[in-house]
């Protein structure tokens, strides 16, 4: 007789048992059922009513509650170390950070099969073959990377489809939100580029994906691992939910951010309620305030210097029915005859109408706007004040939410040091804000926003787009926010940590492209800025230019 035969058995009995006490004598009676249950279950009644075997046990009642399966796969194990750089190794790694997301999946409902518990040794086909029988909803493999490098990276079929791609790309936003050195993107195949999968992609029956998080010879890798991996489960863990609610609903439900935390809302920027969601009419337009500016804007006049300032836009119509094209911004190599670079100017004329701003095309002067993007503090920033002090230099620092949450001290000493504070959204989204719905875009502008005025008292008024990707709808939706688009005129290749540029040869491209009204973009957390930075502003007055912050 199987366990649920029995159980019924039992349930049966003690009903009878329960209406023959109404005329027996309960002492006999129940004697008599403790002897029925001992010979069924070979447990004494006490025992039994103890353990729950009669009744329906916790475990059983949370198991018909569960949201989902996620199977959850710690790469290698046993006698298979992964990478390593000598004094880790991979296997370890990854079982740590796979138990971390387990655990928290597990308080979220969400039901988790581990393919490894412990230092096992398991077969890929094993692997798979786990996640398949008990019939996952969804599959993550997370590791650490090998070789020389930084950076996340996720991996996925090469025929990955909507559902796959959906919970890939959540999750390196999320992991993105929390702060990595780099973000190398969601990639499809392997490695080796010939067309061929992953075996883990290849061979389960849900949608799946290999998270590498970080490379092991990486001492920077290594430290976000070590000092953030509860705030990188959270991460994986509510994209993946996330992933499922839009699955099963088409949109994820208040209290789930599937972007996780660089994110953030009140906490690390993953679980937050979205207050923007509902700003739109049904045509996908955003409805005015009576100031002309979108309504979830800024309201109030012209703030003082030092708690930054609200403008005041004729609200942009029908949003929707613009192109949602998204464009990766790159200002070209081409120059025109005041060494201008031609692609700013072209753009400025094509967008300025939306407040974008690609270069100060209307300044005949030698005026050069510094910028700097924040996107996690990596020791630079202080040195960098110090410079703009020294030279009476005032630049605009784009922060995102989850910086400010950080860097509290250093924000206020950007804004109390009559820097202009910009806006560069709440998780940064890998793909770009034209990536995101309407409703998700403007979160990404407002939310910020109010974070800052409501711990800094500061009106920000100029937004940049995460990874330069934008499109005519982004435009209008900034716009719309009360806020003017600012691109660039000048950017490099300066914000890999771990691989800066040399001082000299940047020093002197940022000298050879001086051009009137430029607008240059460096990134705050490169070594290389900061240690030419002062020379660099000398230079640029030697040749006649000054700078100033832009307005």
């Amino acid at each position: 007789m199987n366990k649920r035969k029995k159980k019924k058995l039992l349930r049966n009995l003690i009903c009878i048992a329960y209406c023959s006490l109404q005329l027996l004598v309960v002492v006999v009676a129940f004697k008599g059922l403790g002897v029925l249950i001992e010979k069924i279950t070979g447990k004494d009644i006490k025992e039994v009513f103890s353990a729950g075997i009669i009744f329906d046990s916790d475990e059983e009642k949370e198991e018909e509650n569960y949201l989902f399966t996620v199977c959850l796969d710690a790469g290698h194990g046993g006698k298979d170390n992964g990478s390593d750089n000598g004094a880790r190794f991979e296997k370890n790694d990854a079982l740590s950070v796979t138990n971390a997301v387990a655990a928290y999946l597990r308080e979220q409902q969400v039901k988790v099969v581990m393919t490894r518990e412990d230092d096992t040794f398991l077969k890929l086909s094993e692997r798979c073959d786990i996640a398949n029988a008990n019939q996952a909803d969804y599959f993550v493999s997370l590791h650490r990377n090998s070789g020389e490098g930084n950076g996340v990276e996720i991996w996925i079929a090469t025929d990955a489809g909507a559902d796959t791609m959906e919970m890939a790309d959540l999750i390196m936003d999320g992991l993105n939100t929390v702060g990595i050195s780099r973000n190398r993107g969601v990639r499809k195949g392997t490695q080796q580029q010939n067309g061929n999968n992953y075996y883990i992609n290849a061979n389960s029956n849900m949608p799946s994906c290999i998270v590498e998080l970080g490379f092991m010879n990486s001492p920077t890798d290594n430290q976000l691992f070590d000092e953030k991996i509860k705030e990188y489960a959270k991460a994986v863990g509510d994209a993946v939910i996330a992933a499922w609610q839009k699955q099963t609903t088409g949109s994820s439900e208040d209290g789930v951010n599937p972007s996780g935390t660089e994110s953030s809302t009140g906490t690390p920027a993953g679980t937050g309620q979205n207050p923007g969601a509902s700003n739109h009419n049904g045509d996908g337009t955003i409805p005015g305030s009576s100031e002309g500016i979108g309504s979830n804007a800024p309201g109030g006049g012209i703030s003082s210097s030092n708690t930054g300032r609200v403008e005041n836009f004729t609200p942009i119509e029908n949003v929707a029915s613009l192109s949602s094209n998204a464009m990766d911004w790159g200002q070209g190599s081409n120059m025109d005859e005041k060494n201008r670079p031609q692609g700013a100017v072209s753009a400025q004329a094509q967008y300025g109408s939306y407040e974008a701003y690609f270069i100060d095309d209307k300044m005949e002067d030698k005026i050069i706007y510094l910028t700097f993007d924040e996107g996690y503090e990596y020791g630079c920033s202080p040195s960098i004040l110090n410079t703009l002090k020294e030279k009476d230099v005032k630049a605009v620092f784009f922060v995102t939410e989850p910086y400010a949450k950080d860097q509290p001290d250093l924000v206020r000493r950007m804004i109390d040091e009559g820097h202009a504070l910009g806006n560069h959204s709440v998780t940064h989204p890998s793909k770009g804000l034209p990536s995101l719905s309407l409703e998700k875009q403007e979160n990404e502008v407002m939310e910020n926003h109010r974070y800052i005025k409501d711990n800094f008292g500061y009106d920000m008024h100029l937004f940049r787009y995460p990874a330069g990707k934008f499109s005519e709808q982004s435009l209008a939706i900034v716009h719309n926010c009360g806020y003017k688009s600012l691109f660039w005129s000048f950017a490099y290749l300066d914000y890999d940590v771990n691989n800066q540029p040399e001082k000299a040869a940047s020093l002197q491209k940022m000298l050879d492209k001086l051009h009137p009204g430029a607008i240059y973009l460096l990134h705050a957390e490169s070594e290389t800025n900061t240690a030419v930075l002062g020379e660099f502003i000398d230079k640029a007055r030697a040749a006649g230019y000054e700078f100033a912050v832009f307005d």
